[in-house]
């Protein structure tokens, strides 16, 4: 599955608590980058975060990294994936399309359960990725979903694109327009929205907005989820500037972070509560 690089750290937290840093290698011809948090001990759960590399939008590194040793301290082992250099590989990544996309999350979700072996799994889809991690949740029954600034509609991954390019033309960025991808996208014959690649099966899910930009017609999307049972909680966070043009959530205070890293500990690895003393017998001594 993956070849090990030997790399390994650790890290310690205010609370005392040690998380573990694990980088490898994965993927065909080895162009994956995986990196993956993880408790030093009392290990109950793990989250595959999707970022759909190499379309991914580097201000998400730094979210997802802190949410990942946020969510190892609370005992949640954490899968970040990315390709290893996407700039230097036009090509190749003007050759991928949908199902590459959802091969690499599924490989790194496997590798992610190879070496943590725990029966709960969440996902955390961002932006694209949130497409990705919904196709992926098909096969994990009630598997709780977060998803950071979802895209919903396929189109919307052509229009984001055009405005980042039209915002910093000759950028050394990789996007979908003019690749496999973006032929696809623009045809909407290969991947739903949000609602069709979730499936019927209702589960929990969590998606944070951006307050300066708001759901648009992810808003929508979202409400049919909430209208065929599933049980939905939306954020809206704080915006620090703008982006290629858009609004993206703050860095600080992490907001973004701590409040999803709050609702999977909530639907992964709830605190475990002692249970109610009973009492099984009375001894009545005698008085004098």
């Amino acid at each position: 599955m993956g070849q090990e690089d030997g790399r390994e750290a650790e890290a310690g937290s205010a609370s005392g608590a040690a998380v573990r840093e694990q980088v490898e290698v994965v993927g065909p011809g080895a162009h994956l980058l995986g990196c993956r948090h993880v408790p030093d001990a009392d290990l109950r759960a793990v989250v595959l975060v999707c970022t759909a590399p190499p379309f991914d939008q580097p201000v998400d590194a730094g979210r997802t990294a802190r949410l990942g040793r946020r969510l190892a301290r609370a005992g949640v082992a954490v899968q970040r994936f990315g390709w290893l250099d996407p700039v230097a590989a036009p090509e190749a990544a003007a050759a991928v399309d949908v199902e590459a996309l959802v091969d690499d999350a599924r490989r790194a979700l496997e590798l992610l359960r190879d070496r943590c072996p725990v029966e709960r799994v969440g996902l955390l889809g961002v932006r694209l990725g949130a497409l990705v991690a919904a196709r992926l949740a098909r096969s994990l029954p009630g598997a709780p979903v977060a998803l950071w600034q979802p895209v919903t509609r396929t189109r919307t991954v052509l229009e984001q694109a055009a405005r980042r390019r039209a915002a910093a033309p000759g950028a050394p960025a990789v996007d979908v327009l003019g690749t496999r991808l973006g032929a696809a996208l623009a045809e909407g014959v290969v991947v739903g929205g949000l609602v069709d690649e979730l499936g019927a099966e209702p589960r929990p899910l969590f998606v944070a907005w951006t307050a300066g930009d708001g759901p648009g017609t992810g808003g929508d999307d979202v409400a049919r989820c909430r209208s065929r049972g599933f049980p939905v909680e939306e954020v809206a966070v704080p915006c620090d500037g703008s982006r290629a043009g858009r609004p993206v959530p703050a860095a600080a205070p992490d907001e973004l972070v701590e409040r999803t890293a709050g609702w999977l500990v909530g639907h992964l690895a709830p605190p475990a509560v002692a249970p109610a003393a009973r009492i099984t017998s009375v001894d009545v001594g005698e008085v004098s």
